[in-house]
């Protein structure tokens, strides 16, 4: 059995909350299925159906593309084809620890569209943009996202921050200063790194061509 890898050009906009939710009911229903292969087409009548969409064409609305794109997007998920020719796929399982490999993933983002690239980060893996000295917080969950939306993410959270803290001039000064790094990293004026350091090795990227992967030594 052979495995799919075509490379679409299909987008996910994982900033829209819909797109969480259904990469979420994906996941649990996947969870609750015994098997390893699910049929596709079975997979997106159930979701048509749990989700209370009314048919196939405003589901697909919601993906902004066919469910199979829809899959293909996701860098976790693999694609193949039964012997009776139906399209399947399955979640790739996450290693044992004994069986992790400490990695470091690097792309250096000198234009526009590598922002786009989606990056799972695993639950064990923390980022970091050398250039600011700024790192994401360790959240010990699963994500997948666009490199524009983690900087987004953290622009919107710092923003929120200065907002709801009783924080001292010299702390807001410092945070709005941040933001306006962070901010200025979405127009790609100047070159700069996102950085994935993973105990795992686990973490990849839906278009491998920039990145570099280097062995990481254990932290």
């Amino acid at each position: 059995m052979e495995s799919t890898t075509t490379q679409s050009p299909y987008r996910i906009n994982f900033g829209h909350q819909e797109v969480d939710r259904l990469i979420e009911e994906l996941e649990k229903l996947y969870a609750e299925t015994p098997a390893e292969w699910l049929a596709t087409e079975v997979v997106e009548k159930l979701m048509c159906a749990e989700l209370g969409y009314e048919d196939r064409d405003e589901f697909e609305d919601a993906l902004n593309g066919s469910f199979i794109q829809f899959l293909e997007a996701l860098p976790n998920v693999e694609i193949s084809q039964n012997e009776r020719g139906f399209s399947q796929f399955k979640f790739k399982p996450e290693l044992p620890r004994e069986e992790w490999k400490p990695k470091k993933f690097s792309v250096k983002i000198t234009s526009i569209p590598q922002l786009w690239n989606v990056c799972l980060k695993s639950p064990y893996a923390r980022a970091e943009i050398p250039e600011l000295e700024f790192e994401f917080g360790l959240d010990r969950r699963t994500r997948i996202d666009t490199i524009y939306n983690y900087v987004a993410s953290a622009v919107f959270n710092l923003a929120t921050h200065v907002e709801m803290s009783h924080l001292s001039e010299d702390q807001k000064d410092k945070t709005v200063d941040c933001i306006s790094s962070l901010n200025a990293l979405l127009d790609v004026a100047e070159p700069w790194t996102w950085v994935l350091h993973d105990p795992s090795g686990m973490s990849t990227f839906t278009n491998m061509d920039d990145v570099i992967v280097e062995d990481l030594i254990e932290e």
